[in-house]
């Protein structure tokens, strides 16, 4: 859910990024905000002169932004454009902010660098590390760590505003906890490798030939029968030491393994199996108030209104208005 909400965020953060731009382009080249004359001293000693304006003058005074084959695309176009396609979108996420601020103002909210951080770690399950996470959403999503900052923000806000009214007793709170343990409980990935073979035996082999020195990429394109990982070295990635997705003896032997160990073979459904784990990510699970603060918050949006609703709420509180 929260990488749909961050896409979703993404979309319009863009949408608002390029309709900025074409209003700084339509500044640009209207006639209206450059008047040579103003500029130029030369200006009037040129016209008497009987100079005619360059194709660049052209472009400027006409607010072309492009062309295509000597077809000319106005920056008005280009505005126009932006505005039907994203613009409903993008001014109630402009105004929705704006109502979040307002309450948050009067309701005296505000968030902690903890809540922050907490949440930002979340977003980033799931992503080798720190720099990936941020290389992923500018290249593919074109958002800055300060468009990711600024979507928490505003999300962690509109949470706070949406349970603000939703009222839990003490047992209720740690009966969600008691009846989530998955959630709260400390948490193991493991980054494994595998060979995949059809005998026993062929198993044995690539044990044997490991510990003989052979590099275990080398046997995997060698003797793997996964097809998927047999060319990149049996990769199977980070895995969560409880996937259900995951054959459960290979990750029970997975869990014992230290970073470079290797063991085998394993009896899996696809035949047997080789592994050895390249990491061990182990993550500690939540206690304290922090354990409280967020079994509080997941039961309280499970009861509160739809957030889609609380902004319709805000808007309609702070009388919301589209000028025509």
């Amino acid at each position: 859910m929260k990488k749909y909400g961050v896409l979703k965020a993404v979309v319009v953060l863009q949408a608002i990024c390029m309709i900025v731009l074409s209003v700084a382009v339509i500044v640009k080249l209207s006639p209206f905000s450059d008047d040579p004359d103003k500029h130029d001293p030369d200006s009037e000693t040129k016209a008497q002169a009987g100079d005619t304006p360059s194709d660049s003058d052209l472009s400027r005074s006409e607010g072309i932004a492009a062309t295509v084959g000597g077809f000319p695309i106005t920056a008005a176009d280009l505005a126009d454009q932006l505005k039907r396609q994203y613009g409903d979108n993008v001014l109630r996420t402009m105004m929705v902010r704006k109502a979040i601020d307002l309450e948050a103002e009067a309701q005296q909210l505000s968030l902690s660098s903890e809540e922050e951080e907490r949440e930002l770690t979340a977003m980033m399950d799931g992503y080798d590390s720190e720099e990936v996470f941020y290389e992923v959403m500018k290249e593919q999503l074109g958002m800055t760590k300060s468009d990711v900052e600024e979507d928490i923000r505003y999300r962690l806000l509109l949470e706070k505003i949406a349970i603000l009214t939703v009222n839990l007793s003490e047992v209720e709170i740690e009966n969600y906890i008691a009846a989530h343990p998955e959630q709260f409980a400390d948490r193991l990935r493991l980054h494994v490798q595998w060979i995949v073979t059809d005998t026993e035996k062929e198993a044995d082999d690539v044990l044997d030939k490991l510990t003989a020195g052979d590099t275990f990429e080398q046997l995997a394109l060698e003797y793997s029968k996964d097809a998927n990982t047999a060319d990149t070295g049996g990769d199977l990635g980070l895995i969560d030491s409880d996937d259900p997705f995951y054959d459960a003896d290979m990750l029970e032997e997975a869990g014992r393994l230290q970073t470079g160990e290797s063991t085998g073979p394993i009896k899996v459904s696809e035949g047997y199996a080789v592994i050895r784990v390249l990491e061990r990510q182990k993550t500690d699970g939540l206690s304290g108030h922090v354990l409280y603060d967020t079994a509080r918050k997941e039961l309280a949006l499970s009861k509160a209104k739809p957030l889609n609703e609380i902004e319709d709420d805000l808007l309609e509180k702070y009388n919301a208005e589209i000028t025509p």
